[in-house]
């Protein structure tokens, strides 16, 4: 393999480079010299430049390139800006379907397009295409870069259109044998048809990945962020329709799923375009900078797949719980669960994530050392509060934003019952997804793999001993309960592995040294 940014051979086997020159020194400390003279914070002796005045609005702001303590905050902001208009959005959709059988068909339906978005073209894309498009970024050949970029594009584009068809002619045998096959035929059939619906939404966004990822990469987050929160906007919309349109009934909020994925994509389009985005019609599967991407896009498809798989056994399980209203009640009780990992872990690790594989890059190693303790303790530090509050207050937030109209008190009780094993897993959960990103960081997908595999092993376990072990309506907390236990321990398995593997990096000392 040959690294892009020098042209020196890498091995293959240890992902070390064989010849590779260090960064250049005057590079290295020019920028160094410039986070010691920058205001900020600082932590651990590495100083990371934070400035409110570069957050506040004005022209160039959707150009500026923010630190990672910055673009953390925007990217915060966003998510904030999302769940409250997330909360608007589900109050409605509450107010309206409650936990019906309408509710459990959408929540339902809604499993194949979120799996197959995120298996081909969420997370796992972003985290592959990012690195290596900073790569070439470094190289100063941005005519390479875009080519590289426009590639991905239109190799995504005729991968999703294929999925989206196969997942149409599939849909009625995998809804009815699959992913909910204890529900009643009237249900499933509404399912059938929702899901192909939404089967459009994973085309939509995955086109918008691409430019959130180019976006990331030259630390651009504010467009990114409104991103996060525009896509509620269109949400709401599709529950406005079925409100001012009864007969639409829940076919209003299923059209608005795909109108929130079209304006999230065009929201930011701008910033690309003043970024100079050149898009080049190109199709060259052998082209090298296309396989360092699959090399890291597979494996981490493939975590996302055991993920999602995890996600399907949820689902297939709940349908079996004697309450009918339990899907709805998880669905519930996770959207408040995830607002806390959606702010502290992805967050953080999404504006970390360009940082890191920058000084990967430049073989700064005790840098990102220092780098991954901060982010990673910060991770820790934030869940584990985050925890207790909702541990002490969940049912009180539950009522709060869902008791209203069809969401009656045994759906707020239900729910509530839910959140409770989901919070026992909020640390583990937040700190496995901070530490994974740190993999891809280094351009290693296998770990997270393969430690989402023994995640997906414990579930299965966890989840059979909790079924036999809980009874009634408490069986729901097996669901939850095995998710926090197999994340849990997924995260203590990714920290044993991460502190191992960079015991072995040299610092920048040691490397001249040698």
């Amino acid at each position: 393999m040959v690294d892009p940014t020098t042209g020196i051979a890498v091995s293959e086997a240890s992902g070390t480079m064989e010849a590779a020159p260090l960064e250049s020194e005057g590079e290295g400390l020019e920028e160094e010299e410039e986070e010691r003279a920058g205001t900020g914070w600082s932590l651990a002796g590495l100083r990371l430049p934070f400035s409110l005045a570069r957050l506040r609005p004005g022209r160039d702001m959707s150009m500026r390139r923010f630190s990672v303590v910055e673009a953390a905050v925007l990217l915060m902001l966003g998510i904030l800006a999302s769940k409250g208009l997330g909360v608007v959005r589900q109050s409605l959709f509450n107010a309206l379907f409650g936990t019906g059988p309408e509710a459990n068909a959408y929540y339902a339906a809604y499993r194949l397009p979120d799996t197959l978005f995120n298996l081909v073209a969420g997370g796992a894309l972003t985290q592959a295409f990012i690195p290596v498009f900073v790569a070439y970024q470094r190289r100063g050949d941005q005519r390479e870069a875009w080519y590289l970029a426009s590639l991905v594009f239109n190799v995504l584009l005729v991968a999703l259109t294929l999925l989206l068809l196969i997942g149409c002619l599939l849909a009625p045998a995998f809804v009815s044998h699959v992913l909910v096959p204890g529900y009643p035929p009237a249900v499933q059939e509404l399912t059938v048809r929702l899901t192909r619906i939404m089967l459009i939404q994973p085309l939509l966004l995955g086109l918008g990945t691409i430019v959130t990822a180019i976006l990331s990469s030259r630390e651009q987050f504010l467009l990114p962020a409104l991103a996060t929160a525009i896509y509620n906007v269109g949400l709401i919309a599709g529950l406005l329709l079925a409100l001012a349109v009864p007969p639409v009934g829940i076919y209003g909020p299923t059209l608005g799923v795909l109108l929130a994925a079209a304006l999230q994509v065009v929201v930011q389009l701008p910033a690309l375009r003043r970024q100079g985005g050149r898009y080049i019609f190109a199709w060259n599967l052998a082209y090298p900078g296309l396989r360092e991407v699959m090399a890291l896009f597979v494996p981490s498809m493939l975590a996302v797949a055991v993920a999602y798989g995890s996600s399907i056994l949820e689902t297939t399980v709940t349908s079996f719980l004697p309450d009918l209203a339990s899907l709805a009640a998880l669905h519930n009780a996770y959207m408040v669960f995830y607002l806390p990992v959606s702010l502290i872990a992805q967050a953080i690790g999404q504006a970390a994530l360009p940082r890191m594989a920058r000084l990967e890059l430049e073989r700064r190693y005790g840098h990102l050392r220092r780098l991954f303790g901060q982010v990673i303790g910060a991770s820790l530090a934030l869940s584990v509060l985050s925890a207790l509050a909702l541990g002490m207050l969940g049912l009180w937030v539950i009522d709060l934003l869902f008791r209203h109209g069809a969401f009656d008190e045994h759906s707020a009780w239900l729910t509530n019952l839910a959140l409770f094993g989901y919070v026992v897993g909020l640390p583990g959960v937040c700190l496995g997804d901070v530490v994974a990103r740190s993999f891809y960081a280094l351009k290693d997908a296998r770990t997270p793999l393969l430690t989402n595999v023994f995640a997906l092993l414990m579930r299965v376990v966890l989840l059979g001993l909790l079924w036999l072990a809980l009874g009634g309506e408490q069986r729901i907390l097996a669901v939850s309960l095995s998710l926090s236990g197999a994340a849990s321990a997924e995260a203590l398995l990714l920290c044993l592995v991460l502190a191992l593997r960079l015991r072995r990096r040299p610092t920048l000392g040691q490397a001249v040294a040698s």
